[in-house]
């Protein structure tokens, strides 16, 4: 029964897995990155925005 379970819900992401939360995972690594000049911020808004929806809607564990 347990695995039935298991097998309805959905796996969890990458950045759950790694971090906790994608919020974590922004907050941990993306942010200071940006702040020290490492990474463009008009570019990773949208960087950041699109691994969201692929957070949300599970792109990330599709089939190629």
């Amino acid at each position: 029964m347990a695995k039935i379970e298991r097998e309805g819900k959905p796996k969890p992401s990458p950045f759950v897995v790694l971090f906790g939360s994608f919020d974590l995972f922004v907050e941990i690594m993306v942010l200071p990155e940006i702040e020290a000049g490492h990474l463009c911020r008009a570019d990773m808004i949208d960087v950041i925005a699109a691994l969201r929806r692929w957070e949300e809607d599970g792109t990330w564990d599709r089939p190629l």
